[in-house]
This record gives structure tokens, C-alpha cells and sequence, in this order.
């Protein structure tokens, strides 16, 4: 029962990682999609993400002593 409940954690571990890698990726793209525009709004847009993506990429993960409340 505790291998079971040990490797369904660990997929759910890897499910919230490869979702936090998804919205990283997103985020790339968007930006290069913006960058062949080059107006003012899309540059505009550049830097709000860019600062949304450094952001994610610092932002530690969770810890086991961490609580979700």
C-alpha cells in the first residue's frame, strides 16, 4: 500500500512539473510570436512576460515541509 501511494505522489510530483514546464514553454512562444510583430504594444507585452517568466523560472519549488492550506 505505501508503494502504491509513494508512486502515485510521484507522478502527481511530475504532472505538476511538466504542467510548470508547459506554462514556461507557453510563455516563450508567446514572446517569440510578439517579437515578429514589433509594435509598441507587442513590445509592451514582451516585457510584462518577460518579467512573468523570470518570475517562474525563480520561483522555487515546494518543499516537503511546505503546507497547502
Amino acid at each position: 500500500m505505501i508503494k502504491l501511494l509513494t508512486v502515485a505522489l510521484q507522478s502527481w510530483i511530475c504532472l505538476v512539473k511538466l504542467k510548470e514546464r508547459k506554462l514556461v514553454y507557453d510563455i516563450e512562444d508567446e514572446i517569440d510570436r510578439l517579437a515578429a510583430d514589433g509594435s509598441p504594444a507587442a513590445k509592451l507585452r514582451i516585457e510584462r512576460l518577460s518579467r512573468r517568466l523570470k518570475a517562474e523560472r525563480e520561483r522555487p519549488l515546494r518543499s516537503s515541509n511546505d503546507h497547502v492550506n
